[in-house]
């Protein structure tokens, strides 16, 4: 204990003989790995935000090499796409220089930039162009939106009344002069429909000045509906027609059955059938039992055909007959009085034996209501003509 006691003063009385930055210079030695770990912990910081960085450099390459690689949409692949022609391109770029769009290819996307360029260009090409030229360009902006075919959203919640701005181009209507109501009713076709008013093309010449009454019949939403409004102007078989903002049901007197007399073949019309080889050389009619018949009478679901073919009920039948209008064989060679052939494969509703023939009636299934629209139309065409062989009477009742 004495020599511990001795050794101690001794170290104490040497460490007040140290000045300071002896003092200080022994701390450090006292403990040499403080400073080896100070080193240790940074070299680690650096190595991980180098890490960081190197990784944050990888993921920005990446993503750039990505948006490389994926095609933007450019405006010559969508007017490809919609098969647009080099005329229609031009008047496309020049609603687009209107339009207000800074990317070309959006105007495929946004119908209210498509409305708002055509707008500027009509407005511009009026003062330069006559009015035919005029109406010729409108007419050609009616069918470049056509072919872009916007679809405006439409809200459920919000029903919209229908107008006759809602009839396709190609729908089969009915005109009708209201000065004339018991007149009869003149077929015609739809061929323009936009904003401003409403374009058909009739089966014969109509003389109709600017401002006639007109009303105007057709299918709409799978009902019949009729218009009343006025003509714009007319030329030849062309009729410019105003809208109508208030379409309502129909109301005419259309009978249920036009009974006709018109040629007709038929034939068993199965899915499949067991038959015998043909020769190579054989017609596609060599395949089936084609069989003169007579049409009697026409609806927009169904016709009945007298035939000395034997069939059963619910059988398929192949039905092949020609309408032609009053008047169309009289010798006259007017293009508005052509004949039509009328060619469906319906089912045997019902079969009732006559003598030598059958007397069926065959439902004209899988019919759209255009197509239903122009068979009336064509039947109705040839009521005038009841004693012609391919004319048609009005039958009244079932």
């Amino acid at each position: 204990m004495i020599i511990i006691s001795i050794m101690r003063d001794g170290c104490d009385s040497a460490l007040l003989a140290l000045t300071a930055l002896e003092r200080w210079a022994a701390a450090r030695k006292v403990h040499p790995r403080s400073t080896t770990e100070e080193y240790s912990w940074i070299l680690a910081i650096a190595l991980l935000l180098l890490a960081l960085v190197v990784l944050l450099w990888w993921v920005s390459c990446k993503r750039n090499a990505t948006r490389r690689v994926s095609p933007r949409p450019s405006f010559s692949d969508g007017a490809e796409r919609k098969g647009l022609g080099a005329r229609e391109r031009q008047i496309l770029l020049a609603i687009v220089a209107r339009s207000g769009l800074r990317r070309t290819h959006d105007i495929f996307t946004t119908p209210d930039a498509f409305d708002q360029g055509v707008a500027k260009l009509l407005e511009e090409c009026a003062h330069s162009r006559t009015p035919q030229e005029s109406e010729r360009l409108r007419v050609e902006v009616v069918g470049l939106r056509e072919k872009l075919a916007y679809r405006a959203p439409v809200k459920r919640e919000e029903a919209r009344p229908a107008t006759s701005r809602d009839i396709p181009v190609g729908a089969a209507v009915e005109l009708l002069r209201r000065d004339n109501a018991g007149g009869p009713t003149i077929g015609a076709v739809v061929v323009r429909n936009d904003d401003l008013e409403i374009a058909v093309e009739t089966q014969m010449p109509v003389g109709s000045e600017a401002g006639e009454d007109w009303r105007v019949r057709c299918r709409l939403d799978g009902r019949d509906r009729q218009f009343d409004t006025y003509s714009v102007s007319c030329e030849d078989k062309r009729l410019i027609l105003n809208h109508g903002e208030q379409v309502h049901a129909a109301v005419h007197d259309r009978p249920e059955r036009l009974a006709i007399h018109a040629p007709a073949t038929v034939a068993r019309f199965p899915f499949i059938q067991a038959a015998a080889m043909q020769p190579a050389d054989a017609a596609p009619t060599d395949w089936f039992e084609l069989v003169r018949g007579v049409v009697t009478w026409v609806s927009d679901t169904s016709v009945q055909i007298r035939s000395p073919l034997r069939i059963s009920v619910d059988e398929r039948v192949l039905v092949v007959f020609a309408l032609a209008p009053a008047g169309a064989d009289d010798g006259t060679n007017d293009a508005g009085r052509q004949g039509h052939i009328v060619g469906h494969v319906g089912r045997v509703k019902r079969q009732q034996v006559a003598g030598e023939e059958t007397v069926m009636t065959v439902d004209l299934t899988g019919l759209a209501d255009q197509e239903i629209e122009k068979l009336v139309h064509l039947a109705q065409a040839a009521a005038s003509g009841a004693g012609r062989p391919t004319g048609a009477r009005v039958m009244q009742g079932a």
